[in-house]
């Protein structure tokens, strides 16, 4: 008996090394290849490059041609047999006792390959980030590029998707609502008054626009003092995982620092089922939907270019989405030449707010049916003195309350369609919703403080120079049917409150 029980723990350990080989977890790899292995998962695609109409001498472009020129000498290491072939039990008792004898080796000459340090930025730094936690700091900042770069504006224009300002004075066109919205902009709002928004405050807001240092303290702490407070549903740094590409699937998706929407609730599941991979922009089905506000954010050490690139590519999936929707409600008014997407941008570093709109173009290219043209609308300098404080503030709210009033009304109109697509009597309510007639104001269910009810609360007004609603409003066939038709020859590829 003794013995029997002196076998057990015996027994035991002899089990659990034999089966250490099937339970021991992969070796872990590497920083340096952990890091090379996260560069090529992330890497732009090569069809990105290669669908340029133009080439950029740009970070990223350079690292692009060191990889094609570069990487593909380096020889390729030879076949290794599979884990499942190797006795790890054996392997690291070989290892303990020092493994293979290396001096056979000793000054063996490297193989020749045109591999130079420049082949990536990221690889040629490891060493010298390995050093000390502040040099690993400053050398990785420095090396830091963004996505949002000339070669991805060029993608864009080649996709049909403008900056501002864009083309020829003749090729370039402004939506015809576009004083009309300024105009909306340009009201006061009674709750940025000199009597409640006070010098003192302004000071305190120049305060925290000097400390905040970084991206995130500046949407943090600046921007909400801009936009004030409102019962709008909105979400900060939400990647649009949702949405159907913009273009042709090669570049990042985007990913807001604010955007406004509609509660999912608001608008018809049947809708939101059809139209999803335009007008709901996360898998999260809780975010916002029909995003067609959007604010881009920068620290001052952060890039203004960046910045309104990265808004230009949000409003353009916000017209999308809009244009999509009113197709779905009337396909033969939807391409109005009217604005309903608003984007703002704001730097910290010079505390400037800028304002654009983004609306869409039938375009005349065949390799893409819709353009997305942006338009600047104003710029304000917001910690230069209180009254442009008030006059930028005032104009962000403005372009808020704007926006959700459309967003609102056109989904009332998608909802009364699906609801009532065979009912006899339901063009009225389609002829009120694309008259936007400005001399009847809507007044919409206020979702800011009363006090600041005295605004004009007309919708995005249609130009006096369009047509009369009267010859624009035709009967609506089936819902179904309605989008088939409209959309079966389209060949693109469907890419913080007041």
């Amino acid at each position: 008996m003794p013995s029997a029980k002196a076998s057990v723990p015996h027994n035991r350990k002899r089990q659990l090394s034999e089966a250490e080989p099937e339970t021991a977890s992969p070796p872990q790899p590497t920083a340096k290849r952990q890091k090379l292995e996260d560069h090529q998962r992330h890497r732009t695609p090569s069809s990105f490059w290669d669908n340029l109409s133009r080439q950029w001498l740009t970070r990223r472009t350079l690292r692009e041609f060191d990889r094609r020129t570069v990487w593909p000498t380096v020889p390729i290491p030879p076949y290794r047999t599979g884990k499942q072939n190797i006795n790890l039990a054996k392997l690291k008792r070989f290892a303990r006792h020092g493994g293979p004898y290396l001096g056979d080796i000793r000054g063996y000459p490297d193989p020749e390959t045109s591999y130079h340090p420049t082949m990536d930025s990221s690889q040629s730094g490891s060493r010298k980030r390995a050093k000390t936690g502040r040099e690993s700091a400053t050398s990785s900042s420095t090396r830091k590029t963004s996505a949002y770069d000339p070669p991805f504006e060029q993608h864009l224009i080649d996709h049909g998707v403008y900056p501002e300002g864009y083309g020829d004075n003749e090729d370039f066109e402004e939506p015809a609502n576009i004083e009309d919205i300024n105009r909306r902009l340009a009201q006061p709002r009674s709750s940025l008054s000199p009597s409640r928004f006070t010098r003192e405050q302004f000071l305190d807001f120049k305060k925290k626009s000097r400390e905040a240092l970084t991206e995130n303290k500046v949407m943090s702490k600046v921007f909400p003092i801009i936009a004030g407070t409102a019962d709008i549903p909105s979400q900060e740094n939400l990647r649009f995982t949702n949405l159907q590409d913009l273009t042709d699937g090669s570049i990042t998706k985007a990913q807001p620092d604010f955007y406004d929407g509609a509660r999912p609730e608001d608008l018809n599941k049947q809708i939101r089922e059809e139209l999803g991979p335009y007008i709901v922009p996360s898998t999260n089905t809780a975010a916002p939907c029909l995003p067609n506000f959007f604010t881009e954010g920068k620290g001052p050490d952060g890039s203004a270019p960046v910045c309104k690139l990265q808004a230009m590519y949000d409003g353009a999936l916000g017209a999308r989405g809009m244009h999509e929707l009113r197709s779905y409600v009337d396909p033969e008014t939807a391409y109005d030449n009217n604005a309903y997407t608003i984007t703002s941008t704001y730097h910290g570093g010079t505390g400037t707010l800028s304002m654009y709109t983004t609306h869409p173009v039938e375009s005349t290219n065949p390799k893409h049916q819709t353009e997305y043209r942006t338009t600047q609308l104003n710029s304000y300098a917001m910690t230069g003195n209180p009254e442009g404080f008030r006059q930028g503030a005032a104009a962000w709210r403005n372009g808020r309350d704007l926006t959700r009033d459309g967003r609102k009304e056109l989904i009332d109109a998608a909802n009364e369609k699906a609801l009532n697509a065979k009912s006899p009597g339901f063009g009225s309510s389609i002829q009120s919703f694309v008259s936007l007639s400005s001399n009847e104001p809507i007044q919409p269910e206020s979702e800011t403080s009363a006090d600041e009810l005295t605004l004009d609360h007309g919708m995005f007004q249609r130009s006096s120079h369009t047509t009369p609603v009267q010859a624009q409003v035709k009967p609506l066939p089936n819902i179904t049917s309605n989008r088939r038709t409209k959309r079966g020859s389209r060949t693109d590829k469907g890419t913080k409150g007041t």
